[in-house]
């Protein structure tokens, strides 16, 4: 109960933001010239766009199948669209993208998966994900610096700081998969913290829980330790999926006319949005990614488009993406439910 009324919250909090967001881009322009520019938009590109923000999610079930059946627990392609686009629903109304995994194992664990393979997988999987965007990255910095520098400005303290944030997070994801006892030690160094914080009364009732369940991890991470060739796959397909999202705003400049910008000039600006708006608390990066956006792109377009850019882009890769995450959460569980009941 405490977690639903959490959700509302913020999705409450999110519209709110949105509200004021929309209010501070939209205050003082011109919302007929918005709206001729929306209406003047080329459906057949949007069509594209559309198709690539499917594919981003598609992309991310094809890893997680490929990771959990290399631990030798078979995964169907559909169980495992099931479970990104439920990833991608709460990562979105969470702040800092916390609650996508925690209901990716519970939805997993009801499909018969185990906890600790399907909590191993969920971890390899995020430590690519951002190695993935790291290495994109640190590609535009050796070879593209001056447009880095060009483009982002005095913003770009943020993209540095973004970077050193996804390398922390890298390395601590690491030592929880790849650590025999690292993962123990900062398991039980929390939870010393939290007794003395009083947060935990009885101390030994929960080391002893919490030793059962990191057993069960496990025996999934010696496995990721030693299957290297796994690493290197889902890297590829992990760097084609952020590729696949950045390029939905290449295909809505086209819908919108802009032709003249190549496609990896769009791509890279895409993606340093992704880098300096992906660290902040915000469920979504509501209102800071859709204020951010306009403020990059209206470098290589007028103003009225980047905001019709930035309405169609967010609409498409996050929420659409969003609608279509909460379709597939609800049918999952009223079947789950369904279930239940007949086996009663």
């Amino acid at each position: 109960m405490h977690k639903k009324k959490t959700y509302v919250f913020n999705i409450l909090l999110m519209i709110v933001v949105l509200a004021f967001t929309f209010y501070t881009l939209l205050r003082g322009e011109d919302l007929k010239e918005i709206l001729s520019v929306l209406k003047r938009a080329d459906k057949s590109w949007l069509v594209f766009a559309v198709f690539f923000a499917m594919g981003y999610l598609i992309l991310q079930a094809v890893s997680m199948k490929i990771i959990v059946q290399s631990a030798g627990v078979p995964v169907k392609m559909r169980d495992g669209l099931k479970y990104t686009f439920i990833g991608f629903l709460f990562n979105a109304i969470t702040p800092s993208a916390s609650g996508g995994q925690p209901m990716q194992v519970y939805y997993m664990r009801q499909d018969g998966l185990p906890v600790g393979i399907s909590a191993v997988a969920l971890l390899f999987w995020t430590i690519i994900y951002k190695i993935a965007l790291m290495l994109i990255e640190g590609i535009v910095l050796l070879f593209f610096g001056n447009f880095l520098h060009q483009y982002l400005g005095h913003y770009y303290w943020l993209f540095l700081v973004g970077m050193a944030v996804n390398l922390v997070s890298v390395i601590l994801y690491s030592i929880v998969v790849f650590s025999r006892n690292g993962v123990r030690n900062l398991a039980h160094f929390g939870t010393w913290i939290c007794y003395k914080l009083r947060i935990i009364r009885n101390k030994k009732r929960f080391m002893q829980r919490l030793d059962h369940s990191l057993e069960l991890y496990q025996e999934g991470a010696v496995y990721m330790r030693t299957h290297w060739e796994v690493f290197f796959i889902v890297l590829g397909i992990t760097v084609l999926q952020r590729l696949s999202f950045f390029v939905v705003t290449w295909f809505i400049c086209l819908a919108l006319g802009q032709h003249q910008t190549p496609v990896w000039e769009v791509v890279m600006l895409q993606s340093f949005v992704s880098v300096c708006i992906d660290i902040l608390p915000m469920p979504g990066g509501v209102g800071v990614n859709e204020g951010f956006f306009v403020t990059i792109f209206r470098q290589i377009m007028s103003r009225s488009t980047a905001v019709s850019a930035m309405f169609l882009s967010r609409g498409i890769n996050f929420y659409i993406l969003m609608i279509a995450g909460a379709g597939v959460a609800v049918y999952t569980s009223m079947k789950n439910i369904g279930k239940q009941q007949n086996g009663k």
